[in-house]
C-alpha cells in the first residue's frame, strides 16, 4: 500500500512510497518514484535518537578489532585490485585510521577527516603526525586540495541528504580521480534480514544508524544527481567476521562461505557490467560525468 512519508525522499524529493520495513515505531519506505529506500526520520530527530560507536570518548577492544584486524583483507584487497597506483587519497569517514595506515604503507600521501573528534585524533596517533582533521568534508578538507582517489566506507547510508554529499565529493577530485563507496547492499540485505527475522533473530536495519539503503540501480540513478557515474563494482569481501552462520558450523566457516560469496558476485557483477550486483556490500567506482 502507497503511504505518505513525514520525510522527503533524499533522491527524488517525493513524499509517497511503501513501506519495506518497521522497527523500533520507525519506517523504512520505497519511494514510488525512484525506488530509494529509506528511513523515514527527520534530520534533528536522528541527531537526538542515533548513538554509534564514534560517538564514545573510549573505543572498546571489539570495536577496534572490527575496524582494524577484521577489515584488513578487504583494505589490502582494495589496495591492491581498485587502487594500485599511488597517488593523494582522502578518506572521509576515516574512523581509527587503519585503512589510511595501510593506504600509506602501500606508498600513498593520506588525508582523512571524520566527525568524530575522538577518533580523527586516533588516526592521528596512529599515523604520527596531522593526517586526519575533524568535521564534514567540505568544513575540515581546504577548498583548494584535489585527491586522485576520495574512499567513504560505510559511510552514505548515514547521510540523509546523499546527493550533496557525493557532490562534495566529486568537487575534491583531481582531474581523472575516482571516488570508491562501500556501503550495505539493500538487494542483499533487506532479505536475508527478513528470513532472519522469521526465524526468531534479533535483527534491525537500524533506522537511527542507517538512513538510507541502495542497491545497484538506485546508487547509479544517485550517482547520476551529482554529476558521477559508476566506472566498476568491485564486489570485494567483506569484513571477516561471524555475523551469522549455523549452529553446527564450526568457527570460520561463515566467514569462508562469505568470501567464496563475494567471490562469485565479483564475477557476476563483471559478467553483467554492474547490473546484477548481489554481495553483500555494494561497493563502486565512479569518476565525473564528461559532457
Amino acid at each position: 500500500m502507497v503511504e505518505a512519508t513525514a520525510r522527503a525522499c533524499p533522491l527524488c524529493g517525493g513524499k509517497r512510497g511503501r513501506r519495506v520495513w518497521r522497527e523500533n515505531g520507525y519506517r523504512y519506505i520505497r519511494c514510488v518514484g525512484c525506488h530509494l529506500v529509506w528511513a523515514d526520520i527527520s534530520p534533528d530527530e536522528y541527531a537526538a535518537q542515533r548513538h554509534n560507536v564514534w560517538d564514545d570518548h573510549l573505543v572498546s577492544p571489539e570495536t577496534e578489532d572490527f575496524y582494524g584486524r577484521a577489515r584488513e583483507r578487504v583494505h589490502h584487497q582494495f589496495l591492491r585490485s581498485v587502487a594500485p597506483r599511488p597517488g593523494r587519497l582522502l578518506d572521509v569517514g576515516c574512523g581509527l585510521g587503519y585503512f589510511l595506515a595501510r593506504a600509506r604503507e602501500s606508498g600513498w600521501t593520506v588525508r582523512g577527516c571524520d566527525t568524530s573528534a575522538a577518533w580523527a585524533q586516533a588516526t592521528n596517533n596512529r599515523l604520527g603526525d596531522h593526517v586526519a582533521s575533524v568535521g564534514e568534508l567540505r568544513d575540515a578538507i581546504a577548498p583548494e586540495e584535489r585527491f586522485d582517489v576520495i574512499t567513504a566506507w560505510d559511510v552514505i547510508e548515514h547521510i540523509h541528504d546523499p546527493v550533496s554529499f557525493l557532490r562534495d565529493l566529486g568537487s575534491r577530485l583531481a582531474p581523472g580521480g575516482q571516488i570508491f563507496l562501500r556501503t550495505p547492499n539493500l538487494l542483499y540485505v533487506l532479505p536475508l534480514y527478513a528470513l532472519r527475522r522469521r526465524l526468531g533473530h534479533d535483527v534491525g536495519l537500524e533506522p537511527t544508524n542507517h538512513v538510507v539503503y541502495f542497491d545497484a540501480a538506485t546508487m547509479r540513478r544517485t550517482l547520476a544527481r551529482a554529476d558521477l557515474q559508476p566506472v566498476d563494482w568491485p564486489v570485494l569481501v567483506p569484513p571477516q567476521v561471524e555475523t551469522f552462520a549455523p549452529l553446527t558450523a564450526p568457527i570460520g566457516r561463515a566467514v569462508r562461505l562469505k568470501n567464496r560469496y563475494a567471490h562469485l558476485a565479483h564475477r557476476l557483477a563483471a559478467m553483467s557490467f554492474g547490473r546484477a550486483v548481489i554481495g553483500s556490500d555494494l561497493d563502486v567506482v565512479a569518476t565525473r560525468m564528461t559532457r
